[in-house]
């Protein structure tokens, strides 16, 4: 391999590493109690809500079912995960069955 491509693979793995480092770095000043850490805390669940509301409006009635059964999922077991992969996996075999 020539210098040029050795320089691009180191840089970039330089590039990657401060991106990861920084992420480390701004997590730990971010506040721990108050509003916004409260705030920070529900973004995940407020993530969800609104990636599965955009795919309802837009879908068809399966869409509907399994958005819906995602945010019961979802507000039942506090855990956006488990929600979003439930939802995944019965769309994905929803579609499976021709429906």
């Amino acid at each position: 391999m020539t210098n040029e491509i050795w320089i691009t693979v180191l840089g970039l793995g330089f590039i990657s590493f401060l991106i990861r480092i920084s992420g480390f770095i701004l997590a730990s000043h971010l506040p721990k109690h108050g509003a916004w850490a409260r705030g920070l805390e529900a973004l995940p669940g407020c993530l969800i809500v609104s990636l599965v509301t955009l795919m309802m409006i837009y879908g068809s009635a399966l869409e509907w079912i399994t958005g819906s059964i995602v945010l019961v999922i979802s507000a039942l077991t506090h855990r956006p995960n488990l929600a979003m992969f439930c939802g995944i996996a019965l769309i994905a075999a929803l579609r499976q069955l021709g429906l």
